[in-house]
């Protein structure tokens, strides 16, 4: 009975390990929102001052201070809007700049969008230059075992590339 009880003492640690990085991944987006709420804040709080502050228009002619009052409030409507797309998770970007993969599913079709992307220039002059400077700068970082992967996976396309061509 005794063996039995290690196993499950293991298993329930291995699941409250595999839980809290969850929940700390969780916490560093609701910071991140907070942070660009509050950043979001201050730029709407300078906006107003400006808008308020009597000084600056003293020197100004009316037609000048009309403009810039106009100027102010559409920065003003910009930010608000900025803010609740950020509220509301609303996103310009697509494609490519969108995506945070994660998971092996999320780098695949990350991956298949990329290459969708680079072979659209495969007839240029500099395309091989190109991918060989980009592949040396992204495997740069990579430990040796991945890397060894990778080599042996180029190699197995030359050779299969190279017994075509014969």
């Amino acid at each position: 009975d005794n063996w039995d009880d290690e196993e499950e003492e293991e298993e329930v640690k291995e699941m409250e390990i595999k839980q809290e990085p969850k929940v700390s991944e969780k916490k560093k987006i609701a910071e991140k929102i907070k942070e660009k709420e509050k950043l979001q804040k201050k730029k709407q709080e300078e906006l107003k001052k400006r808008l308020e502050a009597p000084e600056e228009h003293k020197e100004l002619t009316p037609e000048e201070q009309l403009a810039d009052k106009l100027r102010l409030k559409k920065l003003q409507e910009e930010s608000d809007l900025e803010l609740a797309k950020e509220t509301f998770g609303v996103n310009n970007t697509c494609g490519i700049d969108a995506m945070n993969p994660s998971s092996k599913e999320d780098f695949t079709e990350f991956g298949k969008l990329l290459k969708e992307k680079i072979t659209q220039y495969e007839k240029s002059l500099h395309y091989a230059s190109f991918l060989e400077a980009l592949v040396r700068d992204v495997c740069i970082s990579l430990e040796i075992d991945d890397l060894k992967k990778i080599t042996n996976t180029l190699t197995v396309l030359c050779s299969e590339k190279q017994k075509q061509e014969k």
